[in-house]
């Protein structure tokens, strides 16, 4: 296998170091087709976490305030 083989479209040069990177891209694109909506999903998700866990601690906090002052 050498140089050349493949024809790109747009003008990049076919070496075998962009031909062996073509072919790993592929193969990691048919092992997890889904990857790349998984990554965009998962930021909101992460924001959405951090956002109700700050809602739970201050309703903790508002819920028991009157429970511990009385103890006290």
């Amino acid at each position: 296998m050498g140089d050349g083989q493949v024809e790109y479209g747009d003008g990049t040069k076919a070496t075998v170091d962009q031909m062996s990177k073509d072919v790993s891209a592929f193969l990691v694109w048919t092992a997890e087709p889904t990857l790349e909506k998984r990554k965009q999903t998962g930021w909101p998700v992460l924001g959405f976490l951090l956002f109700a866990t700050i809602l739970g601690y201050l309703s903790f906090r508002n819920i028991w305030a009157d429970k511990k002052k009385k103890k006290a």
